[in-house]
């Protein structure tokens, strides 16, 4: 029963806790305009009516653009929310009780760290570093002391490699190629999910990346072997996905 209702919680939450992770992934770093009180337009300051707070209704509503000054609204304002509740959908239907909570969160603190790295080139270390000791405790909490320990060796080898990857790109290219923000974040996803999983994550965040460079390429926007683009919302997925596909293959 208890089990029911927090998955259930979860889903009728998600789109409000995608509102606040885009909203935070927008003032990043300043807090102060998350915590400061209720939400307002970062042009003209005038605070939001709770119509205007409608997740993904209210982008649409108002043709994303604010009804006072016309300042356009993030664009990734509703794309975090949607997928907020496709985070939170895939939990509950993969996972049980608080496993779909711990799921969630670990879920929704990548989207955090992908819409900052989309906005910023940056990966928040709140987000990578806080990942891999959170990780492993989920791996002794369900494994015990053998999952630990490779969920360590997970975390070390996915550091380690891009770490390498992106020393080796420099000195081939002469400039920055994978920053440790990248690497950091593997590492976050070894500890989730393992070091058999790296792979895939690296495969789907490259697979993501790609077609991220494609839509650009639709859009009309330059792309070339110069154009910078952002690996950690592939790599932030890729990790995310990793980690829930084993329990969805036993289903």
């Amino acid at each position: 029963m208890i089990s029911g209702f927090l998955e259930v919680f979860l889903l009728a939450a998600a789109l409000f806790v995608g509102s606040f992770v885009t909203a935070a992934a927008n003032a990043w770093p300043d807090w102060k305009q998350i915590i400061s009180g209720r939400s307002g337009c970062g042009e003209c300051g005038r605070r939001l009516s709770l119509i205007e707070l409608i997740p993904v209704v209210s982008f649409l509503l108002q043709r994303g653009a604010c009804r006072t000054c016309g300042a356009r609204i993030w664009w990734l304002h509703p794309v975090g929310e949607i997928f907020a509740l496709f985070i939170a959908a895939l939990s509950v239907f993969v996972f049980d009780g608080a496993w779909s909570l711990a799921g969630c969160l670990f879920g929704w603190i990548l989207l955090f760290g992908a819409l900052v790295d989309a906005r910023t080139f940056l990966l928040p270390d709140v987000v990578t570093l806080g990942l891999i000791p959170a990780g492993l405790a989920m791996s002794y909490t369900s494994g015990g002391q053998s999952q630990l320990v490779m969920s360590a060796l997970g975390a070390v080898i996915g550091f380690a490699s891009l770490a390498v990857l992106g020393l080796v790109y420099r000195w081939l290219r002469g400039r920055e190629g994978l920053g440790l923000g990248d690497a950091k974040l593997l590492a976050a996803g070894g500890a989730w999910a393992g070091p058999y999983a790296l792979p895939w994550i690296v495969t789907l965040g490259a697979g993501a990346t790609l077609f991220i460079v494609l839509i650009r390429h639709v859009l009309g926007q330059k792309v070339d072997a110069t154009t910078a683009v952002p690996l950690g919302p592939g790599l932030a997925a890729g990790c995310y996905l990793a980690y829930c596909l084993p329990y969805l293959v036993r289903i």
